[in-house]
């Protein structure tokens, strides 16, 4: 019979990957708490129609990326392959949306069918955050600041580097597509196959291509700054100030757009040089008119997302805390004894290993193994005169101790 495989693209989370997504898991649910942001779950799939339109018809994450499929009741859904519309969808759902700005975070896994590489999977952990019903430049910089401080926190903000990017309003935007569009067909036969494709659809997607023959053309293409309305550029110059006055560095690069469709405004990119291509470890931005789109108020809102995964690669080995103890039963006849010792030190939270074995020779090899301290070793001589057989297995010395002083010596 064939070995069982993994499906191509995903990961199981195990050993220390697990305890390093956990941790990350637990640095960021503390920020939202003190930062004031809260928590929603969502279905992990939605109605197609719901992502189609916002994440924009022709991008790549709509034609290439999607998994969907079709209910019984021939209903299109998809599984989400990102969380903020998601999250919108259930602002509005939930009249969430009375009292504003509306501060929410989110942790879930995301979907997407690209050519999995390092820092790169097919079904992927993301942390979002968004700040809905707000137009101010300083709910643009609380986020920044926010995801600065969430690796900071991590230890890892020295291998990090800042970039920021303003698209302009939704006028900004359709007049500088139509500007990209006239100049990329200047240089149609030099643009790779997929920038072709996208001269009319998505001409901002070329901006951030990867393809050597397009990099060379966008040396020279328009840049977003000569297009701005004044309070485009009264805004991006507002988000520059705030964050620079507490501290953080950035720079601008003016072909920062990011993946999705529905962005205006801010853009910006937390990227690193420790992850080759798949580079960006936090993204996100402003996207005024989204909420709308998706079928609520008109109003405004900002936000990011961060991939656990490629957090997780960035990150020093997380150390399991090992069990204090490990109880071992030396026959049938002493087992509820030594549950009896394992409930009552657990419920005391003192950490303790039983195996479940009688055999003392395995039992002992193991707790070595694993490190742990303390053997308790219950049999009949312990059952009949109610005391503790105690093994310290690194200095290797033995005592008989009562329930008391048992406690005692374990919790000091």
């Amino acid at each position: 019979m064939s070995k069982i495989q993994l499906v191509r693209g995903t990961h199981d989370l195990i050993g220390n990957d697990l305890l390093l997504y956990n941790h990350v898991k637990k640095v960021i649910s503390e920020m939202a708490e003190y930062y004031d942001y809260n928590e929603i779950i969502t279905p992990i799939f939605e109605n197609s129609e719901l992502l189609k339109k916002p994440l924009g018809e022709y991008s790549d994450v709509v034609l290439k990326e999607m998994y969907s499929f079709e209910d019984r009741n021939k209903s299109s859904l998809t599984l989400r392959p990102e969380y903020t519309i998601p999250m919108i969808r259930a602002a509005i759902t939930n009249n969430l949306l009375n009292y504003l700005p509306v501060k929410l975070f989110g942790v879930g896994s995301m979907f997407r069918r690209e050519r999995p590489q390092k820092g790169r999977y097919r079904q992927f952990n993301q942390i979002n955050f968004e700040i809905l019903g707000t137009p101010e430049s300083s709910a643009d910089a609380e986020l920044i600041i926010l995801a600065y401080e969430f690796l900071k926190n991590l230890k890892i903000d020295n291998k990090i580097y800042l970039q920021l990017n303003s698209l302009g309003d939704l006028n900004t935007i359709s007049k500088y597509k139509n500007i990209l569009s006239d100049y990329y067909n200047k240089y149609k036969n030099d643009l790779s196959n997929e920038s072709k494709t996208k001269i009319v659809s998505n001409p901002l997607r070329i901006l951030d291509s990867k393809y050597p023959e397009d990099l060379k053309i966008n040396e020279n293409v328009p840049k977003i700054d000569e297009y701005y309305s004044k309070n485009a550029n009264k805004m991006f110059d507002q988000v520059q100030s705030l964050i620079s006055s507490v501290g953080i560095t950035f720079s601008v690069n003016n072909n920062l757009v990011r993946g999705l469709d529905y962005y205006c405004h801010t853009v910006f990119e937390f990227k690193t040089d420790e992850l080759g291509s798949q580079n960006t470890v936090i993204g996100g931005g402003r996207y005024d008119g989204l909420v709308k789109t998706i079928g609520g108020p008109d109003i405004p809102g900002v936000g990011w997302a961060s991939g656990i995964e490629r957090i997780i690669m960035m990150l020093d080995k997380v150390d399991k805390i090992k069990p204090l103890v490990q109880v071992i039963t030396i026959d049938e006849q002493s087992k509820q004894f030594g549950l009896n010792l394992v409930i009552s030190l657990r419920k005391l939270n003192i950490k303790v290993r039983y195996d479940h074995k009688i055999n003392i020779k395995k039992s002992l090899k193991h707790a070595n193994e694993e490190k742990i301290k303390f053997a308790i070793i219950v049999g009949e001589s312990e059952i009949k005169n109610n005391n503790y057989t105690v093994k310290n297995l690194f200095d290797r010395t033995q005592l008989i101790l009562s329930f008391e002083e048992l406690l005692n010596a374990l919790q000091s």
